[in-house]
This record gives C-alpha cells, sequence and structure tokens, in this order.
C-alpha cells in the first residue's frame, strides 16, 4: 500500500494498481520530490497534472499539500480503475478538484498547470515527447515545474525552453526537476 504522507489527507491509504501494469513511486521518494519542490513552488492553489498517473500518489499528494485541481492521466483500463477509486476514496465528495483522461496524449487544452509529474514507464521513453506535447498544446503555466522520473541508467532529461533544477539518483530511480523559462 502508499500512503499519502502530508497534508489534509496524511495518512490516506491508496490501493496500488496490479505489479504488472505499474512501477509505484516508493512514499520515500514522492517525500523526497516534494522536500525539493517546497525550495521551488508553494503548493497552495496551483494546478497539478499527474501525466502517467497510475495510482494517482502524485496527484494526490500534491492535493493533500494545497493544490487546487490535478488532472490524472492514465490509458491502462485496469490501472485507471484503481485511479478513480483512489480518487473517490481520497477526494470523497471533492472530486470537482480532480479530472481524468485516458491519455496524456489526448489532452490537447486545460487551464494551465504548474507542476507536472512525469513518471512514464521506463522501458518506452515517454519523457521527452510527454514535455514535447504540453508545450505544443501549451499546458503548462508561466514558470512551470516538471518532475521527471525515470530509470536510473537513462539519459537526464534536458529541453530548450527548460532551465535544469536538478537531477538525482533514489534507488533505481532518477529524479529530475525541470522549470519552464
Amino acid at each position: 500500500m502508499l500512503r499519502i504522507s502530508a497534508g489534509q489527507f496524511k495518512g490516506k491509504l491508496l490501493s496500488l494498481p496490479p505489479q504488472s501494469l505499474t512501477r509505484p513511486s516508493s512514499d520515500r521518494l514522492r517525500q523526497a520530490v516534494f522536500n525539493i519542490l517546497a525550495n521551488h513552488i508553494n503548493l497552495n492553489n496551483i494546478r497539478v497534472l499527474d501525466a502517467f498517473a497510475g495510482s494517482g500518489a502524485f496527484g494526490l499528494e500534491a492535493i493533500s499539500r494545497g493544490a487546487v485541481h490535478a488532472i490524472f492521466c492514465e490509458k491502462e483500463p485496469q490501472v485507471s480503475k484503481v485511479l478513480q477509486k483512489n480518487i473517490s476514496d481520497t477526494l470523497k465528495t471533492n472530486t470537482n478538484k480532480a479530472t481524468l483522461y485516458s491519455d496524456l496524449f489526448h489532452l490537447q487544452s486545460c487551464q494551465p498547470v504548474d507542476l507536472v509529474f512525469i513518471d512514464p514507464p521506463y522501458d518506452q521513453l515517454l519523457e521527452t515527447t510527454a514535455i514535447e506535447h504540453l508545450c505544443k498544446y501549451q499546458v503548462l503555466a508561466n514558470n512551470a515545474i516538471v518532475v521527471v522520473e525515470q530509470y536510473k541508467n537513462s539519459p537526464i532529461v534536458t529541453h530548450d525552453k527548460f532551465t535544469t533544477l536538478l537531477s538525482r539518483i533514489y534507488g533505481n530511480c532518477q529524479v529530475t526537476i525541470l522549470m519552464l523559462q
């Protein structure tokens, strides 16, 4: 089980999708990411995109810590059912704080988001394609922060429209944080 680590829903357990379909980020990794983000962005009243949502842990953690809305994208039907359950179980009657899309690449217009979590399946190399899509459809607010999680031996994601704030290794994961220029 995953657990929300801070904020309004601290301690809330989240269901996990089948392990063969996802690779959930650990509670420790998410907590480390949010600790780093605290130095770069105020989570209160921001809009968040959890691009390859899986269980929805990153987006729900952001809402718990003050984000006003999260967009969750998940194209695997079995995983999407678990995600929907986690959203409704966590937000209860406040589900207007969340929007669910079947696939990031179907998202072509929305109110600009301030923070994006990109954590695609490691073997599909979708990180740069996802960032290109977000830029093409102007999904990002000014100075948006993008958190990319990928396998530790992957080349660090860079993009000419972004400044790399940091890149760190946590176990088998590499986390890179970018800011839109």
